[in-house]
């Protein structure tokens, strides 16, 4: 026992002088399973592994149970409150009794006791006797607070973790991976300068590969110029990496910087020409040039090459189909449903829960999103909602999937009786997380946009599934009980196109209520061309939306088109649409091509146009209601999905029937029309306000209670065994 005892030191005594050392590491993972000490050995296979990749095959035969997987292994250190953690912590204990000079242990028990009694911890002063015993034995300096601010951190506990690596901050040299959790910590607490410096001490380090990990990490909480420029230092540290070069790439096309995206793509083919993902960031530039139709392909032809069916591909077909112009509602929507099916043929559903409520008892709503942040239109049109849930009669769960954390963001979680972070968590664990909740309606936030979580959905995690808000289409799956819609977006008589039954609210299913104030801006001056204008992304612009506002231009010669959209910061992209018009006979005198602004400048060019040009098949949403808004007449022509009705929606609801179109024809009249009242719509962007803000469009207040209503109806049904197939919208006034 003696000699165990002096094993373990004297292993960690040797890991202090040579931490790198992976035979330290290796004998000390054939230690900890001689004792049973799992999850013990699996940490020390983790840094066994680092430092010697060769040793994976007998480390794997030692058979350590899941000791790769970050979302396994010991992750349960991580979290709030582990089943069994007085179970564990006795265990701890009674391991340290016999080798007291164990550094990993003493610091698991720490993290225990740090679980079960919070409070001990919580003084940065007096860290509790665990903490410091750990402290004396770890193997660099540092190591135990290190861990114990991370775990804190996925534990949602950002004070605690700060609290921890506050700590460091004078330990020598700078721990580069703490600085770069505590600058995630405290942007979670709001404190975005102290986190700013935080990442900038983290950027210090001169490691390539951690330097590509905090890139990811920075871009997460949308710093991207940031991001670029640590992945630059990479790139001068580790010069034609693939991997960091594909890093670059894909933050420099989400971010349209895609001169710069082109010339990273360049490099990477001629380091390794089949490149996959490379291939796939090429076709992502076809989408970013407007091109929908040859990015489809491209992402048709990868996933038929044998990409895997579950991956986010699927989605991104799934999406870029809605853009494209050629097919018919009947021919995306089984589009959706051939894409989903294999995710549901993999999983196995859920098919047991809590005894049902009634709707009396209060409901338990989960939302799950990970876009509550800044001006996605999420959060735009979730966050009124969630302020104004009557949490008496619903007590409200949110999953956020997502990373980005800002003023928005912890004004959602302020809305919550239960906030989950679910970034890290695989679809299996969250859907465990979500029944262990007892969730009775869990509403997607996402459908098949980049944040989507559809395979929990898949197994499903509650008695009623709905989508609503995040995807204007169906979603394609089975087991999506509801799309939330409204009587023009989602008609009875379109039933066909959706997998899900359609729960319609009355109205419009986007309610305007924005949180942020937007002037309106000057009026245009009497002498000012006349000028049409959208501010909707370059895939909107398809080839039919071309010939469509090519004639309005013919039709008024005097007129003028101003685009807005993040692409045409690009010259290529310029040089792309001015080709496409110019096929219409449209020369580039009339066109304003204009790249992206912050969203209080973009507002404001709104005054620079006197209507709005709805594109087809994918209207404007976001958009269209941010026209309004600022005082902009819209033209819209009805479609025959959910995509190609928004603005139809948006229009009946607003009062405005003369400026919907039902053929080409009939939008260019609009249009014309429109024109003609120049003057008085120039005037009469504080009457179009009006109009708009007290109407059902931007009521508010009765919008939440008609939601609430319509979750109570679709509750009801489910606990009566009633189908699905359409729940219609009661009347405004009921």
């Amino acid at each position: 026992m003696h000699e165990d005892c002096e094993e373990v030191a004297a292993l960690w005594q040797q890991l202090r002088r040579f931490p790198s050392r992976p035979a330290l590491w290796l004998a000390l993972v054939r230690w900890y399973v001689a004792r049973g000490l799992v999850a013990q050995a699996g940490y020390a296979a983790r840094q066994a592994c680092r430092m010697d990749p060769s040793l994976l095959a007998q480390l794997q035969a030692l058979e350590l149970g899941p000791w790769q997987d970050p979302l396994a292994a010991d992750a349960w250190l991580g979290r709030v409150a582990p089943a069994d953690a007085n179970a564990l912590a006795q265990r701890f204990s009674d391991s340290l009794a016999q080798y007291p000079g164990d550094w990993l242990t003493w610091l698991y028990l720490a993290r225990m006791q740090d679980i079960l009694h919070p409070q001990k911890l919580a003084d940065t002063e007096s860290a509790g006797h665990e903490l410091a015993q750990a402290q004396s034995l770890e193997p660099m300096a540092g190591e135990s607070l290190h861990w114990l601010g991370v775990w804190r951190l996925s534990a949602e506990d950002a004070p605690g973790a700060i609290a921890a690596f506050s700590r460091l901050l004078d330990i020598r040299p700078v721990r580069f991976g703490s600085m770069m959790y505590l600058g995630e910590a405290l942007l979670r607490v709001g404190h975005v300068v102290a986190a700013q410096k935080a990442f900038g001490r983290a950027s210090l380090s001169p490691n390539p590969d951690f330097l590509q990990t905090l890139a990811a990490r920075v871009y997460a909480h949308n710093y991207w110029q940031e991001a670029i420029t640590v992945l630059n230092k990479a790139l001068d540290l580790r010069a034609n990496s693939v991997p960091i070069l594909l890093a670059l790439a894909k933050i420099q096309s989400e971010v349209y910087a895609l001169a710069d995206c082109r010339e990273s793509l360049r490099r990477i083919h001629a380091l390794s020409p089949d490149q996959p993902e490379a291939r796939l960031l090429a076709a992502g530039l076809q989408g970013r040039m407007g091109d929908a139709k040859g990015h489809l392909l491209t992402l048709q032809s990868a996933l038929a090459a044998g990409a895997d069916p579950l991956s986010r591909l699927a989605s991104s077909v799934a999406m870029t189909a809605l853009y494209h112009d050629a097919m018919s509602s009947t021919e995306v929507a089984d589009l959706h449903r051939s894409l989903c099916a294999p995710i549901e043929a993999a999983v196995q559903a859920q098919t047991v829960f809590a005894m049902p409520r009634s709707p009396g008892e209060g409901l338990r709503i989960g939302y799950v999103t990970g876009d509550l942040h800044r001006q996605h239109p999420v959060n735009i049109f979730m966050l009124p909602v969630l302020m104004r849930h009557d949490r008496t009669r619903f007590k409200i769960h949110v999953y956020h999937t997502g990373t980005m954390h800002d003023e928005y963001t912890r004004q959602a979680q302020a809305c919550a009786d239960h906030w989950r972070e679910a970034a890290t968590l695989d679809d299996a664990a969250l859907h465990r997380t979500i029944v262990a909740d007892g969730i009775d309606i869990l509403i997607d936030l996402a459908g098949h946009t980049a944040s989507h979580r559809l395979g929990v959905f898949a197994m499903r995690a509650a008695p009623v599934q709905a989508t609503f808000l995040g995807y204007p289409h169906s979603t394609g799956m089975s087991r999506m009980d509801w799309l939330i819609g409204d009587a023009t977006v989602s008609p009875a008589e379109h039933g066909h196109l959706f997998s899900e039954g359609i729960a319609q609210l009355p109205d419009s299913v986007f309610c305007w209520a924005p949180v942020d104030d937007h002037p309106l801006p000057a009026p245009r001056g009497s002498d000012a061309p006349l000028v049409f204008g959208s501010f909707n992304n370059a895939m909107k612009l398809s080839p039919k939306t071309i010939a469509l506002w090519s004639r309005v231009l013919h039709a008024l010669p005097a007129s003028q088109l101003l685009l807005k959209a993040p692409s045409l910061r690009d010259e290529a992209v310029q040089s792309r649409f001015i080709d496409r018009f110019a096929e219409h006979g449209i020369g580039p005198e009339r066109l304003r091509l204009r790249g992206p602004s912050g969203l209080a400048e973009m507002m404001q060019e709104y005054g620079d146009m006197d209507i709005a040009l709805d594109p087809t098949p994918y209207n404007g949403g976001t958009t269209t209601l941010q026209a309004l808004w600022m005082g902009v007449p819209v033209v819209c022509l009805s479609g025959d999905n959910f995509v190609s009705r928004m603005g139809v929606s948006f229009l009946r609801t607003l009062g405005q029937p003369t400026w919907i179109a039902e053929d080409s024809d009939a939008y260019v009249s609009a249009a014309v029309e429109l024109a003609r009242q120049v003057g008085s719509l120039r005037s009469g962007r504080v009457a179009l306000r009006s109009q708009m803000s007290t109407c059902a469009l931007c009521d508010i207040e009765a919008y939440v209670l008609h939601f609430q209503a319509l979750l109570e109806r679709m509750w009801t049904q489910h606990c009566i065994g009633g189908g699905r197939v359409l729940l219609a919208a009661m009347p405004a006034h009921a």
